[in-house]
């Protein structure tokens, strides 16, 4: 069981290392056509079902002319407590 645990972590760890690369590619200009955009659309593919959840809860702050979305951000915070919450299952009944 604590194997299995362990595995969750590791691809809940995976999942916020795609989310952050989403977010780092998204404010760079990517080309039409390319491997970018190919490679974009697959990490929007993967994340966006779960970041859409949050986008419903959490409104866009706006900054000045500008609007950040916060949705990463909590999406983030709610992986790391479900893994601090696997951490403690896994330590406290294993």
């Amino acid at each position: 069981m604590g194997f299995f645990i362990e595995l969750v972590i590791f691809f809940f760890r995976v999942y916020i290392g795609i989310i952050c690369i989403r977010v780092i590619i998204s404010w760079f200009r990517i080309n039409p056509g390319g491997f970018w955009i190919r490679a974009y659309k697959f990490l929007v593919d993967i994340t966006e079902p779960f970041l859409i959840i949050f986008r419903k809860i959490v409104p866009l702050a706006k900054i000045g002319r500008f609007y950040i979305d916060l949705s990463y951000i909590v999406a983030i915070i709610i992986i790391e407590l479900l893994i601090l919450l696997l951490r403690y299952i896994g330590y406290r009944y294993m």
